[in-house]
């Protein structure tokens, strides 16, 4: 995904650290299979305005009188993924309360909005609500730890690979018996064939 940021917020935010973000969180998308390559390269609009401008905002969209982290909006430009309008004086907060870097809070803030934008809802229903939270959070803390995901997934492979070896020695282990009990009771068996198978939203509609 493509990185195209406007900050009007008042406040320094890296380009650098959202362009990470937004590489890894394609990356992730991909890897689950939730977007394909030909969405990997849409661009995202990251817009940070200040809180009585995500005041204002979170007002006329959402009728909530007060300013929120994160607003999402959908493009109909095909280059486009959509538009996110985040509030990093409030995110600041949130980081503290939660226990996080700015960048982690951030990171996740934005891929909370990616995920929107994608057409989930955690507002929708309780499993919806479920689905979108179980992605988001294992793709934060596989772009938060690298590392310790990598061991995961190996330890996953290895627990299958030993599984299927266990089905394989269980299969051969019955073929045995099968065997033996066939020529106790001296029948053959016949073999059977089995058959053939641009702008802060004014024409967006709001995601969150």
């Amino acid at each position: 995904m493509k990185l195209n940021m406007i900050n009007d917020s008042g406040m320094d935010v890296s380009e650098d650290v959202l362009s990470k973000w937004i590489k890894n969180i394609a990356a992730e998308l991909v890897r689950k299979k939730i977007i394909n390559t030909d969405r990997k390269t849409q661009e995202v609009s990251l817009v940070f305005l200040n809180e009585n401008d995500a005041k204002k905002l979170n007002w006329n969209y959402r009728c909530k009188d007060y300013p929120t982290d994160i607003l999402s909006f959908n493009s109909d430009d095909p280059t486009s993924m959509g538009e996110l309008v985040l509030c990093p004086q409030v995110i600041t907060r949130q980081a503290k309360e939660h226990g996080l870097s700015l960048e982690e809070e951030l990171g996740y803030i934005i891929l909370h909005g990616v995920l929107h934008l994608l057409g989930y809802d955690h507002e929708k229903s309780k499993v919806d609500e479920e689905l979108m939270m179980s992605i988001q959070d294992e793709i934060f803390e596989n772009i938060r730890n690298p590392k310790a995901a990598k061991k995961v997934k190996a330890s996953s492979a290895v627990a299958n690979k030993k599984l299927t070896v266990k089905k394989a020695s269980e299969s051969k282990t019955t073929a045995k018996t099968q065997v033996k009990e066939t020529k106790k009771a001296k029948i053959a068996k016949p073999l059977v064939k089995p058959a053939k198978a641009k702008s802060v939203a004014s024409k967006a509609k709001k995601k969150k």
